[in-house]
């Protein structure tokens, strides 16, 4: 079962009711939770031979303060599993410095960085939202396609309307209802750069964030959500299956049976809202990558994340949220290209 196209919607959720018939696909890049092997180098297959191939980088992998030796360890242990999951060749991972170096073909560098992806997801109920240059504050009657204002998202919701998982919104006026407003109204996603991410908050906190209504030039959007209705830690498996029905590549995840139960009870209570308060955020890392509408309560356990995705990009994502998140967020901090081997 699929859910409709939000308007102005890149990025769609589909959720197999009871089984994945609704949702028919061949798998490819599968991934689990388990991190594999401590030092696993993957192999792959022989690639053409070239000077192109002969290149290698190194790149250095830093937290916000130097990671402890097992922080370094886990870090280093996950990257690793990554790197097997997507079948990258020769690549050697090391914990160094309170950081994590990786080594590998120059050729792969935008895939080695991927490595360090964060890899935190969560799915928030959205409260508002705002695309770039729309008014912060429209009229009651501003087309809904457009968002509402904070203060239309956090006003109290009647009984039964929020999310199960996160607990009603703060009563307009409340100081936590006026901070998240101006958090709202000073945010600005119009920039082709990333903004500057806000301190990680804690899952039951309400945040803001930005997400893209589509890739490349598309215009970007701006969220107040909802505290976490389902934690990333609750998606059991995740992998990259190309859609015979003609959607391309996407991501499909399926749930713990916690998850799954959260994730039916968010589904349950958004359905009844009205735009954009009937949007689930899908948010990785800080960013909301997808905000599709809800129409009907969704069990089965699964759900289906669809883009502009290509096989290799469908597959880093699936490695990225399969293995699980890293213990702490990293950086590429240097890059250091060698010369032909």
């Amino acid at each position: 079962m699929r859910l409709p196209r939000a308007p102005h919607r890149a990025l769609l959720l589909c959720v197999a009711a009871a089984t994945l018939a609704a949702c028919s696909a061949s798998g490819s890049g599968s991934a689990d939770r388990s991190p594999g092997a401590p030092g696993a180098v993957r192999s792959g297959s022989a690639s053409p031979s070239g000077a192109a191939d002969s290149r290698r980088s190194v790149l250095t992998f830093a937290g916000v303060t130097p990671l402890g030796a097992e922080a370094a360890r886990r870090t280093a242990d996950r990257m690793r599993a990554r790197a097997e999951a997507l079948g990258l060749e020769d690549v050697h991972v090391e914990e160094r410095e309170g950081g994590v170096t990786v080594m590998g073909r120059t050729a792969d560098e935008k895939r080695l960085t991927g490595l360090g992806a964060s890899g935190r997801l969560g799915f928030r109920p959205v409260l508002a939202e705002e695309t770039s240059g729309a008014t912060p504050v429209p009229s009651p009657s501003a087309d809904p396609a457009r968002g509402r204002a904070v203060t239309e998202g956090l006003r109290p919701r009647a009984a039964g309307s929020a999310s199960a998982s996160a607990g009603p919104a703060p009563a307009e006026g409340d100081a936590a209802d006026a901070a998240l407003r101006a958090r709202f109204v000073a945010l600005d996603c119009s920039a082709r750069e990333k903004p500057a991410a806000e301190p990680e908050a804690a899952a039951r906190d309400s945040v803001v964030a930005c997400g893209t209504d589509g890739g490349g030039s598309a215009s970007r959007a701006k969220f107040a959500l909802g505290p976490t209705a389902v934690e990333g830690t609750h998606v059991s498996s995740a992998r990259a299956v190309h859609d015979e029905q003609g959607a391309g590549w996407l991501v499909r995840l399926a749930f713990d049976s916690v998850g799954a139960r959260q994730f039916s009870a968010l589904t349950a209570t958004l359905c009844v809202n009205t735009s954009p308060q009937n949007q689930m955020a899908i948010v990785l890392d800080g960013a909301v990558i997808s905000a599709p509408s809800v129409a009907q309560r969704l069990d089965g356990g699964t759900a289906d994340i669809f883009g502009s995705f290509t096989r290799e990009s469908a597959e880093q994502l699936a490695v990225t949220l399969g293995s699980g998140a890293l213990p702490e967020p990293v950086s590429v901090t240097g890059v250091t290209r060698l010369p032909h081997a």
